[in-house]
């Protein structure tokens, strides 16, 4: 879908195809996609994956094109929408810019744009204002994200504490996924925003340093706690792994003890039931009886030796 807005005097307002200065581009039908890569001669692999988690971020001049010196700029945004699995969840988000035109495409469910006119207007003047301010917002969404994924953790290093059913360790396993690859795409996107800092036109131009700040900050804000957060999942995962073989340990120590206090009376009735004669007991009425006491006495002081034991020792 086509969105045209007409920016002027801190003010963004829907315009026409005939006046606008920022088209919005939205949804992945092909016949719009078509369209808009006819009008500006635009290269034919800009929306290859666009719509993807695995496209790559990235920033680089265009070529003949019909557009004044082009810029694309290229981030994935991360969706607010927690229910989605992570893939779902990370939307890319592309600016194609010049002097006097901004091209934006977005996903269909993205809501980046209307929240960014929403909250920015006053702020906007030039195209670089939107692109900053953009970023800004992205960033935020990370790191939102990635405290609402803390509490996970929290919830994950508990139950580490004192569980390992089967369904804990899925949702470790699920969250590690999760913050595999907000690792790798913050990783990623940080090497372009770096390059987007250091244009000084770009930087001349938007003349914010404020804002510049501000983006910088929160993009180191949101690596740390990835690194963080990655470093407290393999904690856990060693922690359930830990918990997993002392429960294997405790266990094998109990069917070892029983096994033990099994074989002691066992040993004695074998003894006694040996044909080779000799034995006490063999002419007695009661000798069975005795044999029997003695075997359950022992396994008794058996059983009573072995939970006193301490075998840490």
């Amino acid at each position: 879908m086509f969105q045209y807005y007409k920016m002027e005097d801190r003010k963004i307002s829907k315009s026409s195809e005939e006046e606008y200065n920022w088209l919005v581009v939205s949804g992945t039908d092909p016949e719009e996609q078509r369209h808009l890569l006819d009008k500006y001669q635009l290269p034919e692999d800009i929306f290859i994956g666009a719509n993807e988690p695995e496209e790559v971020s990235r920033l680089e001049y265009l070529r003949n094109t019909k557009l004044n010196h082009p810029i694309l700029y290229t981030l994935i945004d991360l969706s607010e929408v927690t229910q989605d699995r992570i893939e779902d969840r990370l939307e890319p988000v592309t600016f194609i810019y010049t002097k006097d035109l901004l091209i934006t495409y977005v996903s269909e469910q993205s809501n980046l744009i209307k929240r960014l006119i929403e909250k920015h207007e006053q702020d906007i003047q030039r195209y670089e204002d939107i692109v900053a301010y953009a970023t800004l917002m992205i960033y935020t969404h990370y790191i939102k994200g990635l405290q609402e994924m803390k509490k996970q953790i929290d919830d994950l290093d508990q139950a580490a504490r004192k569980t390992t059913e089967n369904k804990e360790l899925f949702n470790l396993a699920d969250t590690e996924r999760d913050m595999v690859y907000l690792d790798h795409t913050l990783r990623d996107q940080n090497h372009t925003v770096d390059r987007l800092m250091d244009r000084k036109e770009f930087l001349d131009r938007l003349d914010n340093e404020a804002l510049v700040y501000d983006i910088k900050l929160r993009q180191k804000f949101a690596m740390k706690m990835v690194t963080i957060y990655r470093d407290l999942l393999e904690t856990i995962g060693g922690l359930f792994s830990d918990m997993m073989d002392n429960n294997l340990n405790h266990l094998m120590k109990y069917l070892d003890s029983a096994a033990l206090v099994v074989a002691v009376p066992s040993l004695i009735a074998g003894l006694w039931g040996i044909n080779t004669g000799g034995l006490p007991g063999k002419d007695n009425a009661i000798g069975t009886i005795v044999v029997f006491g003695l075997a359950i006495l022992v396994g008794i002081l058996t059983a009573v030796y072995l939970s006193r034991k301490d075998f840490s020792k």
